[in-house]
């Protein structure tokens, strides 16, 4: 590219942090799903155990089976279009040559043990009571 030169789309080559968080997108992810799951399910159980507000605990189980829904579908989305979320978050220059199936494969794998906690985490929601006794 020559000085004076129109950038067009998609002459972006993309940051190795792109590359990173593309690849690490499922534990990104499931960290996520940890962090909106156990943070608010704490509160609003000891707001419901305190009498500080009358939460119902089928509030906190649709909560966490809401959170557990949007991250695994964002998962299945990224390991069904590995192309389409490089392309998002501008990764796709890392894509090219030979390392480009070896990091969609990476990925997918990390997606899928990701997809294997957040469905264990998501899981306790059915079975176990949303509110247990806090000590």
């Amino acid at each position: 590219m020559k000085p004076g030169d129109a950038i067009q789309a998609g002459d972006d080559r993309g940051s190795p942090a792109a590359a990173l968080a593309y690849l690490v997108v499922g534990p990104l992810a499931w960290a996520g799903h940890l962090l909106l799951v156990y943070a608010p399910q704490a509160a609003l159980c000891a707001f419901r155990l305190t009498g500080t507000a009358a939460v119902e605990t089928s509030i906190v189980r649709a909560m966490v089976i809401g959170v557990t829904v949007l991250a695994a579908s964002a998962m299945i989305a990224a390991i069904a279009a590995p192309r389409a979320l490089a392309r998002l978050l501008r990764a796709t220059a890392f894509l090219e040559g030979g390392n480009g199936r070896f990091m969609i494969a990476v990925m997918r794998l990390l997606a899928v043990l990701s997809l294997a906690g957040v469905a264990w985490a998501g899981s306790a929601a059915l079975v176990l009571p949303p509110c247990p006794v806090l000590r």
